[in-house]
């Protein structure tokens, strides 16, 4: 059993079968929060772990995994472009 195997034994392959935070964090007896951030150790480790709207999901094919890779990439980009004000700011006031 690898590190990860309580959590991904329990997220359902494929979207159409996702299963909710609250659903998870209910099956491991953990808050939303502290489930989220387990979600997020069990990504950092290398698990393939999707979300969408539906809710989490072990990947079925490679356009899951390219759907989810190109949301989350889009995410980023956009809470970057989000940051630049606040960054180019604090340089201004000689703090960045």
């Amino acid at each position: 059993m690898n590190e990860w195997e309580w959590l991904t034994d329990t997220i359902p392959i494929g979207q159409r079968d996702a299963v909710s935070m609250s659903h998870l964090a209910r099956v491991h007896n953990l808050s939303d929060r502290k489930m989220r951030r387990e979600v997020e150790k069990a990504r950092k480790a290398g698990n393939l772990i999707c979300s969408s709207d539906k809710g989490y999901f072990m990947p079925e094919t490679i356009a899951d995994i390219r759907e989810y890779a190109s949301r989350e990439g889009s995410r980023i980009r956009t809470g970057r472009a989000c940051l630049k004000p606040f960054l180019r700011e604090l340089r201004r006031a000689g703090i960045g």
